[in-house]
């Protein structure tokens, strides 16, 4: 009765684990469809955007151009009010299409095309591309002759954009330092890689919005970097998230399931 009951109790723990491991891949499945509605919903209105303003701002640009041009033939003074103005509307309509350009790059991102690639091979060209210099670039790889599933070129755009910003988040830091790791969970066919900077942290109000397209911290930049990464990643089937610590840096980790 005793070895009865054992069993009984275990059969019950094992159905139990297998009833919670159900739930957590519902949840995961249902937050991975969530990304992708909302990556879809993105699109969407991408191209409805770029549609309306390349109708409108082509006809300036082209107008304006043969305008300056006509000015220029027709002897009209450099500095002429006229001239000027025109300048500044075909400047500013080309900073636009500029901006819509950066839309379209979201918008038409291909479907990966994968093919097997070993995690050092993919690193080795990485490290050639951010030299250890004024940021010191260290790498921790668990497993280099790992394959992984992947469009290699697309991934390599998601870690110079990881790589990119990582250092100039640290580089006013005393020892600017970035550090790239990768990890595999064998029980759950996980691959995780990290960057994590030494930098000056990211506010908790700007962490929420900072994987929304064209949401920026800095002057300089598209604003569609991290926008992208996020992008190319849910398309592999992953998912990448950002922790941060304000003083102390930040750590940007990138999740594949890998069989």
């Amino acid at each position: 009765m005793a070895k009865e009951s054992m069993k009984a109790r275990e059969v019950k723990r094992v159905k139990l684990a297998q009833r919670y491991a159900a739930k957590r891949e519902a949840i995961a499945a249902a937050v991975k469809a969530g990304e992708m509605n909302e990556m879809e919903a993105w699109q969407k209105l991408v191209r409805v955007l770029t549609h309306e303003i390349m109708n409108s701002i082509t006809p300036i640009i082209s107008l304006s151009d043969t305008m300056c041009e006509r000015a220029i033939q027709q002897g009209m003074d450099e500095e002429s009010m006229m001239l000027q103005g025109m300048k500044t509307i075909h400047r500013r309509s080309k900073g636009l299409l500029d901006f819509v350009e950066n839309y379209r790059k979201l918008s038409r991102l291909a479907s990966p095309v994968l093919a097997p690639v070993k995690v050092g091979e993919l690193l080795g060209d990485i490290q050639k591309l951010f030299p250890s210099s004024k940021v010191r670039y260290i790498y921790k790889v668990e497993d280099e002759c790992r394959k992984l599933m992947i469009d290699r070129s697309q991934m390599e755009q998601v870690l110079i954009n990881l790589l990119k910003n990582a250092s100039e988040a640290c580089e006013e830091s005393p020892n600017p330092e970035v550090v790239v790791e990768t990890t595999y969970q064998e029980e759950k066919y996980i691959f995780q890689l990290s960057v994590t900077d030494n930098g000056c942290g990211i506010l908790p109000d700007v962490l929420d919005r900072i994987f929304i397209p064209f949401f920026k911290t800095k002057s300089t930049g598209s604003g569609i970097g991290l926008s992208l990464c996020k992008q190319i990643v849910t398309m592999h089937g992953g998912s990448i998230r950002v922790t941060s610590e304000i003083g102390k840096g930040s750590c940007f980790v990138v999740k594949m399931v890998v069989k």
